[in-house]
């Protein structure tokens, strides 16, 4: 019997078996995987202010009080101030307290010559913060004031009112920076019932509690 023809036949067979696969190989080729391509996580937003809580300061400022067609009066002034916001998200509510004492003069009235002691504000505020971290607040406030007025005929207090508008700026979690202006309207201070009307600006220093 010849068993070589068998695997001669056999050895034909498997040659050209593996010639088919590696031809299949040869075209299909090896898999390229594409390279994975990370995107980058946006930047934390900066954590927002809150303006909730007490708050007091001082400030310095230059007024021009006008008597209603019997001259005016320029002075520095100095103003202390407290008060407390509340943050509720979009817009920021509160109550503030002024008082003005004439420390760098005393403006004159027309007529018997009363001078002016001094002023005090009670103000209804209401600001939106301007910035993405909330730490700069442009707000406007208005409410009743008064002026102290003393003569011959001893001392009075007049009433009126105050409008305000201002920017708060938080240098830190405690420490804020202020910018305002104000105008104020009260009649009859005196013994001479003068009206005035005030128009004054000023920076200030405050303490967040």
């Amino acid at each position: 019997m010849k068993i070589y023809p068998i695997f001669a036949s056999a050895a034909v067979a498997g040659l050209v078996a593996t010639g088919a696969v590696a031809g299949d190989m040869s075209k299909t080729g090896p898999s390229i995987q594409e390279p994975m391509v990370s995107t980058p996580a946006p930047p934390a937003a900066p954590a927002r202010f809150n303006w909730t809580g007490g708050y007091a300061g001082a400030g310095l400022g230059y007024s021009d009080m006008n008597f209603r067609g019997d001259g005016s009066s320029s002075d520095a002034v100095a103003s202390l101030f407290a008060g407390y916001r509340q943050d509720l998200g979009n817009v920021v509510l509160g109550g503030e307290a002024i008082l003005s004492p004439a420390l760098f003069g005393r403006p004159t009235l027309p007529g018997e010559g009363d001078r002016v002691e001094g002023g005090a504000a009670l103000l209804f505020t209401a600001g939106v913060p301007i910035t993405a971290d909330a730490r700069t607040l442009a707000y406007a406030g208005v409410g009743p004031s008064m002026l102290r007025s003393s003569g011959s005929d001893g001392s009075e207090n007049s009433f009126g009112g105050t409008a305000a508008v201002g920017l708060d700026h938080m240098l830190t979690d405690n420490i804020m920076l202020r910018g305002s202006v104000n105008y104020s309207v009260v009649n009859n201070v005196g013994q001479d019932d003068v009206n005035t009307r005030t128009l004054g600006a000023g920076i200030g220093v405050g303490f967040k509690f």
